[in-house]
Formats: structure tokens, sequence, C-alpha cells
């Protein structure tokens, strides 16, 4: 235990030194974000019920950027590392020597968080600005964390797939695009189900993507999901664990592949 402890604040600290102190990328990045959220949260006023103050938009918008980062985390800082495994020679190390991925994870998952807390600062800044101030009040604390347990157990098996995807055919960037982006919102990550057309409302509840986004609604902005809450979390965490359990043998799979064929060269795309 005490090695493990000691391997994974290794990477902690490699990381958040790269990334968080000599990155110069880490303010510009931030900066373009920004713009890029405003880009792209602006339309929602053309659509929000003209009931809704300002107000209401910016929260709406905040929630929407809160699972979006997310999901962009697990693509991004989890999954993609497992291309610069391979580029830096990691993966076989971490494969012949038996060690695991735990401590490489669990020294990057805190340096992942402190850029997901300091890019919901920034956009709850921006949208304070362009809105008004989000207003975040949890109303049911119970749900709130049934919701973001569940949606954390998506998220690793989410990783797990398109890191076995990275890992087998030595690409992330076509992928990573059309899974990271496109369907956490037909699935109900940037708008509530009941505001999505019945068809793809239909397709999004038989995925494991919008029962966590719609717990979280309805916990911080009291949102009446499209189904009773306990129906909701108990349909929902079926899906979870049934989708890390499809996960966990998907990358199980692929690590014995490559241990027969080898690891293929990376790309972006």
């Amino acid at each position: 235990m005490l090695k493990l402890i000691r391997r994974a604040y290794a990477v902690f600290k490699a990381y958040a030194v790269s990334e968080l102190v000599r990155s110069k990328g880490f303010i510009y990045g931030f900066i373009g974000f920004s713009l890029w959220i405003v880009l792209f949260i602006a339309p929602m006023s053309l659509f929000v019920d003209p009931g809704h103050s300002t107000t209401d938009i910016a929260t709406y918008g905040f929630t929407a950027i809160l699972i979006f980062m997310f999901y962009s985390i697990a693509t991004w800082d989890w999954a993609a590392e497992l291309r610069w495994m391979i580029n830096r020679g990691m993966l076989e190390y971490y494969i012949a020597s038996g060690s695991g991925f735990l401590p490489h994870y669990l020294g990057i998952m805190p340096v992942s968080m402190i850029w997901l807390g300091a890019a919901l600062l920034i956009n709850y800044a921006t949208l304070s600005l362009l809105w008004g101030p989000p207003q975040i009040v949890i109303a049911d604390s119970l749900v709130f964390l049934a919701g973001f347990a569940m949606l954390l157990t998506v998220l690793v098996a989410y990783a797990l797939i398109l890191g076995g995807t990275v890992i087998s055919s030595g690409t992330t960037g076509f992928v990573m695009e059309i899974i990271s982006f496109i369907l956490p919102m037909a699935t109900g990550g940037l708008a509530p189900l009941s505001r999505l057309p019945y068809a793809l409302r239909t397709f999004a509840l038989a995925t494991p993507f919008s029962y966590p986004a719609e717990a979280i609604r309805y916990s911080m902005l009291g949102l009446t999901p499209v189904m009773d809450i306990s129906e909701l979390l108990f349909r929902g965490y079926v899906y979870a664990l049934a989708f890390l359990a499809l996960a966990i043998a998907y990358f199980r799979y692929q690590l014995k592949k490559i241990l027969r064929e080898g690891v293929r060269a990376t790309a972006m795309w």
C-alpha cells in the first residue's frame, strides 16, 4: 500500500508541475475555453421560455458545462492518457512489470480535478458577467450524491471503452470527437430529456448517459425528470453497472490482444 501511495504521489507531482506550473497553455487554454463556452451557451437564450430570468439561463448553462466538463476529463485526461503511455513506452512497462495502471491514475485524477475546478470557476465568472450569477442550490443532497456517484461510474466505464479503443486501433481523434461530444449532447447531457424530441428521448433512455444527468439536474435545478426519481435512480444504476461490467471486459480483452499482437503506433486521427 505504501509503495502504491508513493508511486501515485510521484505521478501527481510530475503532472502537477508539468501542467499546472510550467505549462503556458494553462492560462491560454482557459481563456480560449471561456470564449468557446460563450459561443456554445449563448444560443440557449434564444430557446429559453420568456418567463425565465437571465439567472435561470446562467444556471442551466452552468449545469450543462458541469456535466460536459466531466465527460471531457474522462475523454482527454483518462482515456487519451493511454495514447501518451504508448508514445512514452510506459504502457509496456506497466504491463510487463505487473504494476498496473492504478497508481498512475490515482496520481493524475487530482490534477484533473484541479483543472475541472479552475475551469468551472472561470466559466461561473463568465456566465455571471453575461447573464448573472448561476444559482447553485442543492435541493436534494441524497439524490445529488446518488446521481454524482452514478455519473462517476458511467465515466469510468466510458473511459475504459475509449481507452480500449485507443490501444487496439492506435487512433483517438475521430472516435473521441464522435463519442465524447455528440453522444453526451444527444442523450440529454446539455438539455433535460423532457425538452428533447420523443425519438431522441427514447434513444437517450436506452443509454447509461442520460440518467445521471437527469438526477443531477433534478437535485440542482429542481427540474422534474421524465420518470419517477426512484425509478430513474434504479434504472440508472442498472445501466451504469452493466456498462461498467461491459467496459471492464472490453478493456481486458484489448490488453490481452496487444500482448499477442503488440502495441500499435498511435496517431491523433
